[in-house]
Parts: structure tokens; C-alpha cells; sequence
């Protein structure tokens, strides 16, 4: 009986052991099955993290863009306003510039009247120039600022002449007949015709007469003549100048 005791107590250990060892199997394989889990849960919690830190940076991209767009905008308004007024003094300027290109010629002549009288007369003259100027101005077809880039272009012009040694033909009334000469335009200092005959006459900025000039003169104004045609090189010349006026 003891040893049927003993037995049936030993079957019973290893049964409960048996168990026990079961439960533990389980409590391992749940235990792993929960940190499976919670791996999975942590690596969830990162990718949420990340793409909620990625959003963040988005939405500061796009706020700094609205930023500029907004910058960007009241600049364009701001240009817009400055446009908006540019055109609402269009008229005004343009009822204001058309006197003031008109005065701009009256003065041109008035100057060229009081100049020496070089190249006056022609086609290309000075004089034929200024009534073009005149139609010019009161030409509607021709924009204002064709018509003032002509005027300047005018004026630039008769700049010119004061800085440059020309020669041409010309032809003058002497006694009510038509002479042929040759004109040595000196700057705006001075003029000299040359006539086939040999003789020549001078006349000063300052006087409106022509005197007669020393043949001593004709080498160097025949030189002159040639350098302004381009015929030869520049080279020294001599030419009578009117000398200082005393101070009343």
C-alpha cells in the first residue's frame, strides 16, 4: 500500500509539474507575444513621430512662402499705385511738354539768327532744318517723345559745329551777282571765303561785316581748307582771330 501510495503521489507531482511547466510555456509565449508588440507599437510611435515632424517642417515651408507671396504682392500693388499715377500725369505732362518743345525751337533759331552764317541756305541747311523742326513739333502723328529726341538731336547738331573745322562751296550775291566760293568755317570764331580769283574776306563772331584778309594769309587757309576736306593731314595753320575786347 505504501508503495501503491507512494506511486499514485509521485503520478500526481509530475502531473502538477507537467502543468506548471505548461502555464510557464504559455506565460513565455504571451510574454513574447505582448513585447512583439509592444516593438511594434515603439516602432509605430516613431514613424508617427517623424512624419509628424515632417509635417511640421511643411507647414513652416509653406508659412514662410505665404510670407513672401504676401511681400511679393504689396510690392506688385505698390507698383501698381506708382503705374496708376505715372498715367495719371501723362496728360498733364504731355499738354506741358508740347509748349516747351515749341520754345526749345524758337530758341534754336533765335541762336542760329545770331551765329555766324554757315551753311544757312540748302536743302540740309541749318534754316531748312529749323522749319522742319517747327513742322515736327505740330505734327499729331509723331509720338511726344520722337519729337523731342528729334529736337535734342538738333541741338546736338549745332553743338557740333562749334567744335569742328569744315569746308564747302557756296554761292553769295555781290552786287546783284551770284559768286561762286569756297567757305572755311572756323569753329564759331570765324569764316573765311576763298574766291576763284584769289581773294579772300573774313568775318569774326563778333561782326557782321566781311573784310578783306591779307593774300599773306591764302597757304594757310588753302592748308586749312584741305585738312577740313580731308585731303591732307591736321596740321598747325594760322588764321587771323579777332583779339580781346576792352571792358566798358
Amino acid at each position: 500500500m505504501a508503495t501503491v501510495a507512494a506511486g499514485a503521489f509521485g503520478g500526481a507531482a509530475v502531473a502538477q509539474l507537467d502543468q506548471t511547466l505548461s502555464v510557464a510555456r504559455n506565460n513565455t509565449q504571451e510574454g513574447a507575444q505582448t513585447q512583439r508588440r509592444i516593438d511594434q507599437l515603439d516602432d509605430q510611435r516613431t514613424d508617427i513621430e517623424l512624419e509628424y515632424r515632417a509635417l511640421l517642417e511643411q507647414i513652416e515651408s509653406q508659412r514662410l512662402f505665404v510670407e513672401q507671396q504676401q511681400v511679393f504682392i504689396r510690392s506688385q500693388e505698390n507698383e501698381v499705385d506708382s503705374l496708376q499715377q505715372q498715367i495719371e500725369r501723362v496728360d498733364s505732362i504731355q499738354t506741358d511738354l508740347a509748349p516747351m518743345m515749341r520754345e526749345m525751337v524758337q530758341n534754336l533759331e533765335e541762336f542760329v539768327n545770331l551765329d555766324l552764317p554757315f551753311r544757312l541756305e540748302g536743302e540740309n541747311g541749318r534754316l531748312a532744318r529749323i522749319e522742319n523742326l517747327y513742322e515736327l513739333v505740330d505734327d499729331p502723328n509723331v509720338s511726344p517723345a520722337e519729337r523731342y529726341r528729334v529736337i535734342l538731336n538738333a541741338y546736338d547738331i549745332e553743338a557740333s559745329y562749334g567744335r569742328s573745322l569744315n569746308a564747302y562751296d557756296d554761292t553769295v550775291i555781290e552786287d546783284g551777282i551770284p559768286v561762286n566760293v569756297k567757305v572755311l568755317q572756323i569753329g564759331r570764331v570765324a569764316m573765311i571765303r576763298q574766291y576763284d580769283d584769289g581773294r579772300m574776306t573774313i568775318r569774326h563772331n563778333n561782326s557782321s561785316d566781311w573784310e578783306a584778309l591779307p593774300g599773306s594769309y591764302e597757304a594757310n587757309v588753302t592748308r586749312a581748307i584741305r585738312i577740313a576736306e580731308e585731303v591732307t593731314t591736321p596740321s598747325v595753320f594760322l588764321v587771323p582771330l579777332p583779339g580781346p575786347q576792352v571792358a566798358q
